[in-house]
């Protein structure tokens, strides 16, 4: 007989995190019959719902199935009820994120709107405190926008990178965890065990086809492309991510400007490949959110009510997208009054992205990238129905 242990608390939160519909669903499974990323031998996300009902928080947080939904809705708009699985499943995903933080008192922060003062206020006095040391904040020159002689670029520099440290860091450690509570530690161990008869190539090859293989579906984006209902995700979400990666590019190419070719102020032209890469990665995201944001707003029946964490998460990158384009556009204007408290703004809400990434819905990627290894070293992902077609038109 099998023991169950209700955890009266956790359901209680689940309600408050963006579960609120959870109680009207009884268990009919039209929501796992309708999901096309759901497998066909325990399917979800109906066994997800009766656990969430019955307060089995272990089962759920040990759970990858989780995040193999990409809460394209189908299962909500088809549900008689108005259960909402797929918000019910968005709310477990942001527990995950508080579970398995490190510290955790950090992840308790994006648990309830209650906090957001807390959010905020940390970042502005860990800046405010930086720029109190001697030779950071300096007398910017107001007939030309430059922003090193605004503040530092060294400061900030070594500011970013150690953040950037902080983050790997407690990230790696979250996410250990989470690899931890669903069973891939003790496979890696066994095949290094397995490694002594000479299988060791064997069995970490085989891994590292399933972390390419996971890897290629989060590039691709493919799963989003199943979504029937809300099929503008696809573009919505490859939007930002690319965004994203081409943000990082220019970046990089900063760095590379600053340090290996010695030009130490970045009053770049508008023509310049770095500049043109990172008003590209700007414009994708903020196309992005913006669809993202008018899908929510006008068809909240259809595309989903975002949750707390999704509403910090898309506000944030909003504002980093809108300050850093108004400080450019302010730079070229020559309105160095405007420009620099810009710039300031712009810091802090990057500041903010970065330094909660691992808390917030940034994580997101990298928890349901170690579910994708896990589903497929498993064979519990299927194919989508596009490359199934296409598999059987070949043969």
């Amino acid at each position: 007989m099998t023991r169950v242990e209700p955890d009266v608390k956790f359901i209680k939160d689940l309600l408050k995190m963006g579960g609120a519909s959870l109680k009207k669903c009884f268990q009919c499974a039209t929501c796992s019959v309708v999901c096309p990323l759901s497998p066909d031998d325990d399917p979800f996300p109906r066994k997800e719902m009766i656990w969430a009902q019955w307060g089995l928080k272990d089962r759920l947080l040990k759970d990858p199935d989780i995040w193999l939904c990409h809460q394209c809705n189908d299962c909500s708009i088809s549900c008689p009820r108005g259960a909402k699985p797929g918000e019910v499943l968005n709310a477990v995903r942001n527990y995950v994120f508080y579970e398995f933080s490190t510290p955790k008192f950090i992840g308790k922060l994006f648990t309830s709107p209650m906090y957001l003062p807390v959010v905020l206020a940390i970042p502005l006095i860990l800046i405010f405190a930086v720029l109190q040391i001697p030779g950071v904040l300096k007398n910017p020159d107001m007939e030309h926008v430059i922003f090193g002689t605004f503040i530092n670029d060294l400061a900030i520099e070594i500011a970013g990178l150690t953040v950037g440290a902080y983050v790997i860091i407690v990230a790696l450690i979250s996410f250990y965890k989470y690899w931890k509570a669903i069973g891939m530690s003790q496979d890696l161990v066994f095949e290094v065990e397995r490694g002594v008869e000479g299988k060791t190539v064997q069995k970490i090859g085989g891994f590292l086809t399933e972390f390419w293989q996971a890897l290629l579906e989060i590039i691709k984006h493919s799963r989003f492309r199943e979504c029937t209902q809300n099929n503008y995700r696809y573009w919505a979400h490859l939007g930002v991510f690319y965004g994203f990666i081409l943000l990082a590019i220019s970046t990089a190419g900063a760095t590379i400007y600053m340090h290996g070719l010695g030009i130490h102020e970045l009053a770049l032209p508008i023509y310049d490949p770095v500049k043109l890469l990172g008003n590209l990665g700007f414009l994708l995201v903020f196309v992005g959110l913006s669809w993202i944001l008018y899908a929510r707003l006008s068809r909240s029946d259809v595309a989903g009510s975002p949750s707390y964490q999704d509403w910090f998460f898309i506000t944030d990158l909003y504002l980093v997208v809108i300050t850093g384009i108004l400080m450019e556009a302010s730079r070229f204007a020559g309105a160095a009054s405007i420009a620099y408290p810009l710039y300031l703004a712009h810091l802090y809400f990057v500041f903010m992205l970065i330094a909660y990434a691992p808390y917030s819905k940034f994580a997101h990627l990298m928890y349901r990238g170690l579910a994708y290894v896990w589903a497929k070293k498993t064979g519990r992902m299927p194919e989508p129905p596009q490359q199934v077609q296409s598999v059987q038109r070949e043969t």
